[in-house]
């Protein structure tokens, strides 16, 4: 189960912000790369029933995430 504020059009904006390069190799680019997974697959999780949490700003719409995707690079 997800969080009910999270959206399909979120899924490869997140992506990309998880394809950041760091500038580490061989076991600890895994360490922290499985870190910051786990903060990710955390933070998708829907909050407890005695827990309110609300994203800030809206999620992409598809056209939105359109574009985006479709931009010149920056």
């Amino acid at each position: 189960m997800l969080r009910a504020d999270f959206t399909s059009a979120d899924i490869p904006l997140l992506l990309e912000h998880l394809a950041a390069r760091i500038p580490v190799t061989g076991e600890r680019a895994t360490a922290l790369h499985l870190r910051y997974l786990d903060l990710v697959l955390a933070g998708l999780r829907p909050p407890a029933a005695d827990q309110t949490t609300i994203l800030p700003g809206p999620a992409p719409d598809w056209a939105e995430l359109s574009e985006l995707w479709n931009a010149p690079g920056v």
